[in-house]
């Protein structure tokens, strides 16, 4: 965002020199690549399907380098508060593509088939729904992963002091939400980590508000949520303990030998999109990079925006939130070492949960070499606290 104190003149000045610093970097990186391209005689082989993650090539950027709009679904609460910076940003006009993002509730489904219509270009959803559209013959649109951006953040939340560790829920009914979602298949995973598939009642209910209420009227209840419903949680029970973060217990499952992660949550781009205008994608991962840990660094002033934004319901509640929802913006061989051991983990559940089958290669996208690097605009310190001035 530009100082509000420039004259209008000035103002567009400075973006323009911003937009043009970015596309002559683009225009370097893909003079570059194509020269590199040109002195490689020799043809490529054709990136593997399985056995390890797919390569990162030097090469030029698909598509073009002109400014465009891009469409963004969001999803609320951890999916998108980290993204805060990114949205002022945008609303400034303080990118060199033009980015709308929309805010759509917490109901995935309805944000997956949007984007299946083609009304989004990228959009966030639970970690699984990627591999489901990309397995899926029959949708429209395919589809490439290009980022992860949270980690596990799903919490035993109890009123019974008793609950202190995973083998305390044995025997017990736990309330949580996300049936046939990330949230179930984790929890599955978890308790079979730990030997108690068969040995904890799993009750689901359709909203993590009726959770609450449970939490409220019943006697030594114990549930599973997400953050931050977790933080607004203690503000409606008196004395809440949460004991367990399931996170920490996937990493310590004796079972976890391949050492993977839970992931909640992915950013998915149409695949036509990316290969037209592959600058545009860049650009989104560097924001949302950024974003992120400007979010990190400085949680009060990330979470005095999230009702601006739309991003959350509560700014205090986000405040006490965000260090607990595993907020990343991970990328290239990161993100799909990530994603591919949680996605192996719960198909090893219900291959459903996946398409059926796990995402080949393809699935995942690689940023070319240096693409990640570029110089993009940025914002200054005194710009990413409120988005009045834009």
């Amino acid at each position: 965002m530009l100082p509000s104190n420039l004259p209008d003149a000035e103002r567009r000045s400075s973006q323009t020199v911003t937009r043009r610093r970015f596309l002559g970097a683009l225009g370097a990186l893909t003079s570059l690549n194509m020269l590199t391209a040109c002195a490689a005689r020799t043809p490529r082989d054709p990136a593997p399907v399985t056995g390890g993650p797919p390569r990162i090539e030097n090469r030029p950027l698909m598509g073009s380098l002109d400014p465009v709009d891009v469409r963004v679904g969001l999803i609320l609460g951890p999916p998108s508060m980290g993204l805060s910076q990114f949205l002022l940003a945008a609303q400034a006009g303080n990118t060199y593509h033009s980015f709308e993002f929309e805010v759509t509730g917490i109901d995935f489904a309805t944000l997956a088939a949007r984007f299946n219509r083609g009304e989004f270009d990228i959009v966030t959803l639970p970690s699984n729904i990627g591999a489901v559209l990309y397995n899926n013959d029959d949708i429209n649109t395919e589809v490439r992963v290009i980022n992860v951006g949270n980690l596990g953040v799903l919490y035993v939340a109890t009123t019974d002091p008793t609950i202190t560790s995973m083998n305390d829920l044995r025997g017990r009914t736990v309330y949580s939400i996300g049936q046939h979602g990330t949230p179930e298949f984790t929890i599955a995973t978890v308790l079979d980590g730990y030997g108690l598939g068969n040995d904890v009642d799993m009750s689901y209910r359709a909203t993590p508000f009726e959770v609450l209420n449970l939490l409220q009227s019943e006697e030594n209840c114990v549930a599973v949520l997400p953050q931050p419903f977790v933080e607004l949680a203690r503000t409606m029970v008196d004395e809440l303990f949460t004991p367990v973060d399931l996170t920490a217990a996937w990493d310590e499952m004796p079972s976890n030998t391949n050492r993977s992660q839970a992931v909640t949550t992915h950013t998915i781009v149409n695949r036509a999109f990316l290969e037209q205008h592959e600058s545009a994608v860049i650009e989104y991962l560097q924001q949302a990079g950024s974003s992120v840990d400007f979010t990190l660094d400085n949680i009060e002033a990330a979470a005095a925006v999230q009702e601006e934004l739309g991003t959350f319901l509560n700014n205090e509640v986000a405040a006490a939130a965000m260090p607990f929802c595993s907020l990343v913006s991970l990328t290239g061989e990161v993100m799909h070492d990530s994603l591919a051991g949680f996605l192996s983990a719960i198909y090893s559940q219900n291959p459903a949960a996946v398409g059926g089958s796990l995402p080949d290669n393809g699935f995942y996208y690689m940023p070319p070499i240096g693409a990640l690097e570029l110089d993009l605009p940025t914002l200054t310190e005194s710009d990413r606290v409120s988005a009045d001035a834009s």
